[in-house]
């Protein structure tokens, strides 16, 4: 490499790392094809090239994923025969708005009706998600009862089953069903005051208002509600002025006949760090379980995203997905977002060859997903999917292109490895427990909307399972 480029790559100048990645697209057409490099590796933006790691910007995660499996090792020796030694290459996933890995989860643009009207007008100011409705909620052996529970509860809110305490896995629907019941309350009940938010906003809320000494502000705020739902509520764990707070205001809402909704991933009394008060309470109304859907319902899902994304999917394709893609809801729809991505880019049209090439690293199969998983083996294949170091993950550092990587290693720690907060904590650097706590929370927040962090993390659950070299 010349002098002026090698000056340009340290200082991090765009000018260097714009020529030096013409070379690299030079030297790697000669060995993939004109074709391959116009479709995956023009659209590529060269960021940066700085401490000896070249960092690159792609349209979309699916981008990501076919250029580590196809063109990656390409790249890394085309550079290195360009830079005179061997470089670290990041890819990054362009971002929607700013400070984000992963675009927003996209909506179908059309005349909104007016109820959908009345509850967009509401939404910012109560928290709600707009399209989680009934009416888009699809209805199987596995949610029946807790569908039903809910309806119920939206009927006549604070007269049944109060609180309603829905748990269920990962991906099950909880998160749609409990927005469904907000809805369905407002339009049925006019005037009703609902709330929505996870129990780490809650816990974000009460930290604001401490530090401003405006804590009757928050009382005030949450225990005049009609209808208090709370998701994911095991996140309370541990958190000893959130659980008093909580506490308080719990019974405020139920003694004046207020409905409280809550989800957890737990049934109460396997929570750990909750107080035996609050355990209790989540058990003095109806607790209802999320199962996961069966193959018909899996099959209506998949045919009722498709309809909504616009997807041209045909019934034996649905069929053949839903019979390999079992583990839950956003499994399904993650893959169907990567399917609908790849036959839209490819102008391919979707059929079951098609399907089994795109989410072969979805379908069943692979090692026991029962065996035990360390820490350091979540560490490797994150490490290993966003192309970093594992000394990374353990520094310091709180660059994005490390700290969204750290966040989705603890979560994985959390949910494979089944380590407690403190000891990811340790195995990452020492860090506290509450980093530990705040990242899962993060990642699981960010799960509910968006799909392409879905399909990411099925992805790297796949390497660690050795379904994916």
């Amino acid at each position: 490499m010349n002098n002026s480029l090698l000056a340009a790559q340290r200082e991090g100048g765009g000018g260097g790392v714009q020529q030096v990645w013409e070379q690299v697209l030079a030297q790697v057409e000669e060995k993939v094809g004109r074709v391959t490099t116009e479709t995956w590796l023009k659209p590529v933006k060269p960021l940066a090239l700085r401490e000896e790691t070249l960092h690159l910007e792609v349209p979309n995660a699916l981008f990501r994923d076919w250029l580590l499996e196809n063109l990656l090792p390409h790249i890394r020796k085309s550079l290195e025969t360009i830079l005179g030694f061997a470089a670290q290459i990041v890819i990054h996933v362009a971002a929607k708005q700013q400070g984000e890995l992963f675009p927003s989860q996209r909506y179908e643009e059309r005349e909104p009706t007016k109820a959908e009207s009345a509850r967009a007008t509401n939404t910012k100011k109560n928290g709600l998600v707009s399209n989680y409705t009934f009416s888009s909620f699809i209805v199987g052996a596995g949610n029946q009862f807790a569908n039903a529970a809910a309806r119920a509860v939206a009927e006549h809110p604070g007269k049944h089953y109060n609180p309603l305490f829905i748990y269920g896995g990962v991906g099950l629907g909880k998160t749609h069903l409990i927005n469904a019941i907000g809805h369905e309350t407002i339009v049925k009940q006019g005037g009703k005051s609902v709330f929505y938010l996870s129990s780490e906003t809650f816990t974000n809320e009460l930290i604001a208002h401490l530090r401003r000494d405006r804590m009757d502000d928050f009382k005030t705020k949450f225990r005049q509600a009609d209808v208090l739902i709370i998701d994911d509520i095991q996140f309370l764990s541990g958190r000893e002025r959130t659980q008093e707070e909580f506490f308080h205001t719990f019974n405020t809402l139920h003694q004046a006949h207020k409905q409280i909704i809550l989800t957890s991933d737990k049934f109460p009394n396997e929570i750990e760090g909750l107080e035996e008060r609050l355990r209790n309470r989540f058990e003095w109304g109806l607790i209802a379980d999320i199962q996961p859907p069966d193959l018909e319902t899996r099959v209506a899902i998949l045919q009722k995203k498709a309809q909504q994304k616009k997807i041209q999917l045909p019934h034996d394709v649905s069929l053949f997905i839903a019979t390999h893609v079992t583990a839950n809801v956003r499994e399904l729809e993650g893959g169907l977002t990567k399917l609908g991505a790849y036959s839209t880019m490819t102008d391919t049209p979707i059929t079951i060859d098609l399907a089994q090439q795109v989410l072969q690293n979805l379908m069943r199969g692979g090692k026991d997903r029962d065996q035990e998983v360390s820490v350091e083996t979540v560490q490797k294949a994150v490490c290993k999917y966003f192309a970093i170091r594992v000394v990374d993950l353990t520094s310091k550092k709180r660059t994005q292109m490390v700290a969204f990587p750290r966040q989705v290693a603890m979560f994985l720690c959390r949910k494979l490895a089944g380590a407690s907060y403190p000891m990811i904590g340790v195995r990452f650097g020492g860090k506290d427990h509450t980093t530990a706590l705040y990242a899962c929370a993060s990642i699981e927040k960010r799960l509910k909307l968006d799909e392409e962090l879905r399909a990411v993390l099925a992805r790297i659950e796949n390497i660690v399972f050795g379904q994916e070299n």
